[in-house]
């Protein structure tokens, strides 16, 4: 999982001189990355698609995974969630997303926050497990000989026929 550091005065402009296409493409990568700050799986579609159609709706789910993988990591990060919310229901949709950005940038700058690959800190409580580890033993269960030969299969034989000689006293 990567968080890329983005100039917020650059995606601003940027948003406003592609008269807002930039900016449709900078609240997807928001989405994407806030996301992955919980789960490295999930792919966010949700969060995407309200942050295209429903901007207010898209950053509001999206800082709330983002500070849910905080605090699962055991990094200090206020939940802003209902303050993007207020701010996009009012048309200041753009602050929240520079405010969401500043988030991701810190969270780049952070060294716990290359969980998973060689980098810097691991976090003491990892909510999942980021390779599955394939080494381990696999399990068999114990053999016992004592046993073997109890839950063995029956085998059957052929009642052998006796030939006696007649006795004395049947004659």
């Amino acid at each position: 999982m990567t968080i890329t550091k983005r100039s917020i005065v650059t995606s601003i402009i940027l948003t406003f001189i592609t008269f807002g296409f930039y900016g449709i493409y900078w609240g997807i990568k928001l989405a994407d990355e806030s996301v992955k700050v919980k789960d490295p799986n999930d792919s966010g579609f949700v969060e995407k698609i309200l942050m295209v159609f429903v901007p207010f709706a898209g950053c509001y789910l999206a800082e709330r995974k983002l500070s849910e993988g905080c605090e699962a990591r055991g990094i200090r990060h206020a939940d802003n969630s209902i303050l993007y919310l207020v701010l996009g229901l009012f048309g200041y949709g753009l602050i929240s997303w520079a405010l969401m950005q500043n988030d991701l940038n810190q969270l780049a700058e952070n060294p716990v926050m290359t969980y998973g690959n060689n980098h810097g800190a691991q976090p003491q409580n990892p909510p999942y497990q980021s390779t599955p580890d394939y080494n381990q033993p696999q399990y068999a269960p114990p053999v016992y000989d004592q046993y073997q030969q109890q839950y063995a299969p029956p085998v059957y034989e052929q009642p052998q026929q006796q030939n006696t000689p007649p006795s004395d006293n049947q004659q």
